[in-house]
């Protein structure tokens, strides 16, 4: 369920700092694409932040082909700038190779930009760090600068720039650092770009602390005098989402109680990725009734964790998982044929209202089944 009050009022905080540092604020819809979300969030950003096709032509029919369209992406497909690249408003390119391939297919209408790896690791987990040992993501800065010096011509066209080499993070003395060292490798192509996207990866809304933000933004936009984006994802959408479950069994194991929900990990993949037990409604430290959550499927390790409560559950009883508004339905998915999460909003006036149910026949078409197929 989405709650459109809290999504309100995390996109106007976000808006706030946006415009006090006088950059410009994207979505990233890989986050969480559901329309009613993106339809309330695009009327507060300046454009979006994609990586897919799929995901331009969600925006184009959700909000508008008005609004502005940015796309970074690893796999870029000659067919696919045909089908869209005239409606792109900021294309970045991956690779170098990617750009020498493609850039006669970039429309006049759409500007360009390269990914920089900054070579600064602040991801402790090298599955979801960008500037990992042999990463996919981005031209390595030692390897632009070598370019910009000694064959300038390569990089004739390009006139932005864009990182992104954080993920959950609150504190953002990791952005200042990267912001410096991009700075000091690179200060000459600095001076003949137009803009910089600093990228997502950053919980505004968790931290009281925004000053080595604005610094950030200060080098690209007053040394430089550069157009600065942002692209959050999470920051935007994480509190605004929950996941409501009911109990449907409770038994003893191995001297625990064990209470089976109609949920799975499979609807919070984050959960199983990087082994977190999600925040829950009524859970107490040290509360006298403790419980092994758990989802409703045969992966055994599908689990949520240990929680504890004031009061008893039952069959019957209700659970809510808070903070499910990032990555949830964007990463979901129907192992034992458990349908995805019925999707709710709830109004600014409070009214709940049911948006889309999943039903058998998506769940067969996924599988190839045509309906009312016999086999």
């Amino acid at each position: 369920m989405t709650d459109e009050k809290i999504l309100a009022r995390d996109l106007r905080a976000l808006r706030k700092i946006a415009d006090k540092a006088a950059c410009k604020l994207l979505y990233s819809p890989k986050a969480c694409a559901l329309s009613r979300v993106l339809e309330k969030i695009g009327g507060l950003v300046d454009g979006f932040s994609c990586s897919s096709l799929f995901e331009l032509r969600l925006i184009d029919r959700v909000c508008g082909r008005e609004m502005p369209l940015h796309l970074v992406s690893p796999l870029l497909k000659e067919e696919m700038l045909g089908e869209i690249g005239g409606r792109l408003n900021y294309l970045t390119f991956n690779s170098l190779s990617q750009w020498e391939r493609l850039r006669n297919q970039v429309p006049a209408v759409t500007q360009v930009g390269i990914r920089v790896n900054p070579g600064l690791s602040f991801i402790r987990d090298p599955r979801y760090d960008p500037c990992r040992q042999n990463s996919k993501l981005g031209v390595s800065i030692s390897k632009l600068a070598e370019i910009a010096e000694a064959e300038p011509a390569r990089l004739r066209g390009i006139n932005g720039l864009h990182f992104h080499n954080n993920c959950e993070e609150t504190d953002f003395a990791s952005l200042l650092a990267t912001a410096r060292r991009i700075q000091d490798v690179i200060p000459n192509l600095l001076e003949s770009l137009d803009w910089i996207n600093i990228g997502g990866g950053y919980l505004f809304n968790l931290t009281d602390d925004t000053s080595d933000f604005f610094h950030a933004v200060e080098i690209f936009r007053d040394t430089f005098a550069l157009d600065v984006f942002i692209e959050p994802g999470a920051a935007l959408v994480r509190r605004a989402g929950s996941i409501e479950a009911t109990v449907h069994d409770l038994f003893e194991s191995d001297g625990v109680q064990v209470a089976v929900l109609d949920t799975t990990v499979n609807h919070m993949a984050e959960v199983f990725e990087f082994q977190f037990e999600p925040d829950i409604l009524g859970h107490v430290d040290g509360g006298v009734y403790p419980y092994v959550l758990a989802g409703c499927t045969c992966l055994a390790g599908d689990v949520f964790g240990e929680y504890t409560f004031d009061a008893p559950l039952a069959v019957g009883s209700r659970i809510t998982f808070l903070n499910m508004g990032a990555y949830t339905l964007s990463k979901a998915h129907r192992f034992n044929g458990v349908g995805l999460p019925t999707i709710y909003t709830r109004r600014g006036d409070g009214t709940l209202v049911m948006i889309k149910e999943d039903t058998f026949d998506e769940f067969a078409r996924a599988a190839g089944a045509a309906d009312n197929a016999i086999a």
